[in-house]
């Protein structure tokens, strides 16, 4: 359970996926979060999409060469990943639950990315756990990228996790701070209600 699974009145996996497509259709990029990975690593890296939803940025890094693997709570947004790429690897787990052994999932990863507010969307008070897990995920040396919301204007709850808070939950994981931006653009961070942050184990 988590704060996403008791959200009101949140999308369906087609809907979701079909408000992402009228906005590509309007001419918005929606691949940014994908961009941004593939400039930290090199194609053909392993990437683990932490809270992969519909699978929008795990399908396009596979399509730019990279190795991933998916991992969602939600039943009906990875129905529709398994709808709209059914040879890429989704496997339905709770984060804070997550072991790649119990997957049969190597746990060497090269990135790790949890996009679209997943941290805020966890039960407060387990936040830290996950961080742990994921970190665990990657090989020495492999990147954790996170962004996430931090205020009412960014985030469809309540804001539980502040930046602060985040970078304590790193640190215990093993992790160091090497990047902060504002966008998946890579803006630099400005202590906006927005932030990226990448960080290496």
């Amino acid at each position: 359970m988590s704060r996403w699974t008791n959200m009101p009145g949140k999308a369906s996996g087609e809907e979701y996926a079909a408000r992402f497509a009228a906005l590509a259709e309007g001419g918005k990029d929606v691949h940014g979060e994908a961009r941004f990975c593939a400039g930290l690593v090199e194609a053909g890296a392993r990437v683990l999409d932490a809270g992969c939803g519909t699978g929008r940025v795990m399908i396009q890094l596979a399509a730019l060469g990279y190795e991933c693997v998916g991992v969602d709570l939600d039943a009906s947004m990875l129905e529709e990943a398994r709808r709209q790429a059914p040879e890429l690897p989704w496997y339905q787990a709770d984060l804070v639950e997550f072991d790649p052994d119990r997957l049969g999932i190597p746990a060497d990863f090269d990135l790790v990315v949890a996009a679209g507010n997943v941290l805020p969307l966890l039960n407060p008070g387990d936040e830290a756990e996950v961080v742990r897990r994921l970190s665990a995920a990657l090989r020495p040396g492999g990147l954790l990228v996170v962004g996430f919301g931090l205020d009412a204007a960014h985030l469809p709850v309540p804001p539980s996790l502040t930046l602060p808070e985040y970078d304590d939950s790193c640190a215990a994981a093993g992790l160091t701070l090497v990047g902060r931006f504002a966008t998946w653009d890579a803006d630099p961070y400005d202590d906006g209600g927005y932030a990226v942050s990448v960080h290496r184990r």
